[in-house]
């Protein structure tokens, strides 16, 4: 097997089950015994063959809005190659979590943020995000989820008991490199306040808070 891009990790596995939606197909892999879902551009496989690919980005509780199925664990590649060499023309870069799909990144200490603009319902922030993107805010509210080392950071989303669910406007997330969080926690969560913001592969969030402290 050769290898064009060593600063990327690596992988050769047997297709298991594939499927195609909205531009991407879906591929159920077997590796070394251990099996876990890829996902890439829309790619003709047929279940049996043996595909090479790099790891790219790992992510947690990825929900496909056109398969209507969430995957608990799906790691995102940008080309495969037939059999046991790998792609050679991919412009694939090292895995941001750093490791393999069965492991995690490591915590990183969280950035020094200036002092926060105000403090802030997460109804008011969505409705004054044009006036607050870019700038730190505060939010003080309960962790109802929070998805661990996925691309290097937690995942945490904060609700406060304002907004509506029907509205999407009820919680918003946080992404921090901080630990010691949990789901339950009183928090009061501290950030800068992004908008529209994408990830690739169809995880786009409307409002994401990154950079994010937190002290109970």
């Amino acid at each position: 097997m050769s290898d064009n891009n060593p600063g990327a990790i690596a992988h050769t596995a047997t297709v298991m089950e594939t499927m195609s939606s909205a531009g991407y197909t879906y591929i159920r892999v077997e590796e070394k015994g251990k099996t876990f879902w890829i996902a890439l551009p829309e790619t003709q496989v047929s279940v049996g063959e043996k595909v090479s690919f790099y790891e790219q980005m790992l992510m947690e509780n990825f929900t496909s809005k056109s398969l209507n199925r969430t995957f608990d664990r799906i790691l995102f590649v940008e080309a495969i190659n037939r059999g046991t060499d790998l792609p050679t023309k991919a412009k694939a870069k090292p895995s941001p979590n750093i490791k393999s799909p069965e492991q995690h990144a490591e915590a990183q200490n969280p950035k020094e943020l200036a002092a926060p603009v105000g403090r802030f319902t997460i109804k008011d922030i969505f409705e004054k995000k044009d006036d607050l993107v870019g700038k730190v805010i505060e939010v003080k509210g309960k962790i109802s989820k929070l998805s661990s080392q996925i691309m290097g950071r937690d995942w945490v989303h904060i609700e406060d008991g304002t907004g509506a669910k029907q509205e999407n406007n009820n919680k918003i997330i946080f992404r921090t490199t901080q630990v010691g969080l949990a789901v339950g926690d009183e928090v009061v969560g501290k950030g800068v306040l992004y908008v529209n913001k994408d990830f690739g592969y169809g995880y786009f969030y409307p409002l994401i808070i990154e950079d994010a402290v937190f002290s109970k």
